[in-house]
């Protein structure tokens, strides 16, 4: 497995290489995203203000504050980005902007270069530290940054099976597997988050899958639903549609440690249950989404951004707008917050030494 995943992964990292360079320059305005009724809701109350308590709340309360997307508009990453600039001018009269960059290579390089004064900030996930592991950016997450808080996990990734596969559950596949060795394909991208989960899964089970290029979402769920993967990882809403339809089946969900099922905002069946929750404790995978702003920020600063992002997470309008693209909604303090960043970097890491993809000291 650890071959045919390298082989594999070794020729997603340099497409991958290749697409951020291309889109050097690349860069979208605010105005072109599915979010703009909120962000027009956030310029509507921009006269709010400094706090009515007066309370130092570290962002910048004159200056515009650039929240860059290291991403295209209209993803999951966009859309919360755009929830939180709206919860920081509703709540705190603050001027805030949303730029998306197409290369989330040159999005991180846009923050990590920029003045650590508090007017150019991110949020990212999984990706930043995948790229920099692999060597496919030269930004590193530990050092070219200033961690802010921890705010959002991913949520859950479903595992999503054929219909007609001869197991049930996750512990069925991993049996199967193992008395097929090599003869089951998971449908995955080229490298990413998804790669470096099935990464994890094959370390933590001992089982060999190989690698089927499914670049996207709806590439698996087809590929899924004609039997030409064994494996894949979709999305839990298009994973009870298809599966309602009878086109797959589920046999569990991947989510950080110590998260069940039961945090996802509605009922599901027995089936979602994380593998943690079935009986694997080490299969399990932190994605979480990090409020960074470039390296040498002052720590008073610092301090009192991540406590004003308590009241901005926990908004009614915020916290439904995160919940409503999937992911589980939080805050957390400096000191969690270092805590789970430092851990999601490790663990990716040592995924990546497992797939001989690890190439930074």
């Amino acid at each position: 497995m650890k071959k045919s995943m390298y082989r594999f992964l070794m020729t997603g990292v340099m497409a991958a290489a290749m697409l951020g360079m291309t889109a050097c320059g690349s860069k979208t305005g605010t105005g072109d995203t599915a979010a703009a009724a909120a962000a027009a809701a956030a310029a509507d109350s921009s006269a709010a203000g400094e706090t009515a308590s007066g309370e130092d709340i570290g962002f910048p309360k004159k200056e515009t504050i650039t929240l860059v997307v290291p991403g295209k508009a209209g993803g999951g990453s966009d859309l919360g980005i755009r929830y939180y600039s709206e919860g920081l001018n509703r709540i705190y009269g603050l001027k805030t902007t949303v730029t998306n960059y197409d290369s989330n290579t040159i999005g991180h390089q846009t923050v990590s270069t920029a003045k650590p004064d508090g007017t150019t900030l991110t949020v990212a996930t999984s990706a930043l530290n995948i790229q920099y592991i692999t060597g496919n950016a030269e930004v590193n997450p530990m050092k070219d940054f200033t961690l802010i808080a921890c705010l959002q996990d991913n949520g859950f990734s479903t595992l999503a099976v054929p219909a007609d596969a001869p197991y049930d559950d996750f512990a069925g596949f991993v049996e199967y597997a193992k008395a097929h060795p090599g003869e089951l394909n998971a449908g995955m991208p080229a490298a990413g988050a998804n790669t470096f989960l099935f990464g994890m899964l094959t370390s933590a089970t001992g089982i060999e899958l190989n690698s089927v290029e499914c670049a996207s979402e709806s590439d698996r769920l087809t590929n899924l639903a004609g039997g030409f993967i064994d494996i894949g990882v979709v999305g839990v809403g298009n994973a009870q549609e298809y599966e309602k339809a009878g086109k797959l089946k589920v046999i569990g969900t991947v989510s950080s440690d110590g998260t069940t099922i039961s945090k996802y905002p509605e009922a599901l069946p027995d089936n979602y249950k994380t593998l943690q929750e079935q009986g694997f404790d080490d299969c399990v995978m932190s994605i979480y989404h990090y409020l960074l702003g470039p390296a040498g920020m002052d720590e008073t600063m610092v301090a009192n951004m991540n406590a004003a992002m308590k009241a901005v997470c926990e908004d009614e309008t915020v916290s439904a707008g995160i919940a409503g693209i999937g992911n589980i909604p939080g805050w957390h303090d400096l000191a969690e917050s270092k805590e789970i960043h430092d851990g999601e970097y490790a663990q990716f890491a040592e995924i990546a030494k497992e797939l001989d993809m690890f190439v930074q000291e």
